[in-house]
């Protein structure tokens, strides 16, 4: 076992303290181990590079590592409120069908390994940064239900329904913050 596998091995054990310090709403510690495991997922991929430690195992630990920490953490955020259920539903459909696509592959005799594009990468980028900022939000609004964002409909006269993305509460605390 090299150190890019152990820190892959490392992100999916920090999965069940994130997921227990999201459940009793601890959000400071589930903001240092979240980064901890973002910090993981950089330097696993970057040390195997240049140490030239890229392996099988590492190609479907990494992987199970960063859909496993994403997924967990979109629905326990979603169930929290900090995440809008659109979102993380969204999220983790998109990683299901890329799970059931690479088990279609592998099991019709397609065993080749799949080298991650930047659209693949960029996306867990995205997806690290909605979680963390959604962490700090916690932080930064102590309120029982944080600001968050949301999906909303409006009907206007007309009987059209519109569509409308907006930061709830945030809106209310900026106010406050003008007068």
């Amino acid at each position: 076992m090299n150190l890019p596998n152990a820190l892959s091995l490392l992100r999916i054990f920090l999965v069940t303290p994130f997921l227990i310090a999201v459940i009793y709403r601890q959000f400071p510690l589930a903001l240092i181990i979240f980064v901890v495991a973002g910090i993981s997922d950089f330097l696993d991929g970057y040390l195997a590079r240049r140490w030239k430690q890229q392996s099988l195992l590492g190609t479907f630990l990494d992987p199970l590592g960063d859909k496993l920490l994403i997924t967990v953490a979109f629905i326990s955020l979603c169930l929290q409120g900090l995440l809008p259920p659109w979102l993380a539903v969204t999220v983790v459909a998109k990683d299901l069908y890329t799970v059931i696509g690479a088990g279609v592959l592998h099991f019709s005799g397609n065993l080749s390994v799949a080298v991650p594009s930047l659209w693949g990468k960029l996306s867990t980028l995205l997806q690290i940064v909605a979680v963390g900022f959604a962490l700090l939000s916690a932080l930064l609004y102590h309120q029982r239900r944080p600001a968050r964002l949301a999906l909303r409909y409006h009907r206007h006269g007309d009987g059209r329904r519109l569509f409308s993305l907006h930061l709830a509460r945030g809106s209310a605390l900026l106010r406050r913050y003008r007068q």
